[in-house]
């Protein structure tokens, strides 16, 4: 069954954030107050509905206490966000994620229970500092302290071999975690690390491992840019 998701605020993040969760097959359900915005959604092929967010009425009526998960994109004002984001915990609904503006704005969502906040700039600026430090050609996204996930596109080394004869643990002590090609239409398919899966040119593989292993493999292994 499709989750169904309510996204309230249609800016750039929040219009961005319904399309590819539309393309996940989630059923999405976009609020904004501007009239304009959600005309142009809904001609979009968008579900989009006018509403105040800080209505309890409307939040209500728009379903947020059935929704798996309600996400507050509310722009520059950081004053409804707050105070819709405390009237959505009064209303107990079951996941709630916040984008904040700044730090300060994302303590004060956590403070009010918000299950998840997220700074779209600060996080983004995070991961392209990753990339920088360590002059890395594949996205990198951190784990836990010194470990990263990287999708790492193959080169040379590995074309042609099968993740067995490419021993990357033995040789690298990265992981595998999958592989992604292109399918049908330029869609990605993608396959689990099992031993026989031969690699190519051009694949993505998404290997977990230390920092300074994976800019390792990604030198030896990796498609040059």
């Amino acid at each position: 069954m499709a989750q169904r998701i309510i996204i309230l605020g249609a800016g750039r993040f929040g219009t961005s954030l319904a399309e590819r969760l539309c393309e996940f097959g989630s059923e999405v359900l976009i609020a904004d107050s501007n009239p304009d915005r959600v005309s142009d959604l809904n001609q979009q092929g968008f579900h989009a509905v006018e509403m105040d967010a800080e209505d309890e009425h409307a939040l209500r009526e728009a379903g947020v206490q059935e929704a798996d998960a309600v996400i507050v994109c509310i722009g520059e004002n950081m004053q409804g966000s707050i105070l819709t984001t405390l009237l959505l915990k009064e209303m107990k609904v079951k996941r709630l994620i916040c984008r904040a503006l700044d730090a300060r704005h994302a303590t004060v969502l956590e403070k009010l229970g918000a299950n998840l906040v997220v700074l779209p700039t600060r996080d983004m600026a995070y991961r392209l500092a990753e990339r920088l430090r360590d002059n890395a050609g594949s996205e990198r996204i951190p784990l836990v302290g010194d470990y990263q996930l990287a999708h790492v596109r193959i080169g040379p080394a590995l074309h042609g071999k099968t993740l067995a004869e490419a021993g990357l643990r033995e040789t690298y002590k990265v992981n595998a975690v999958l592989l992604s090609r292109p399918g049908p239409k330029g869609q990605p398919q993608p396959f689990g690390p099992t031993p026989s899966l031969r690699l190519a040119f051009h694949d993505i593989l998404t290997v977990s491992g230390l920092r300074e292993d994976i800019n390792r493999f990604e030198q030896a292994c990796a498609l040059p840019e």
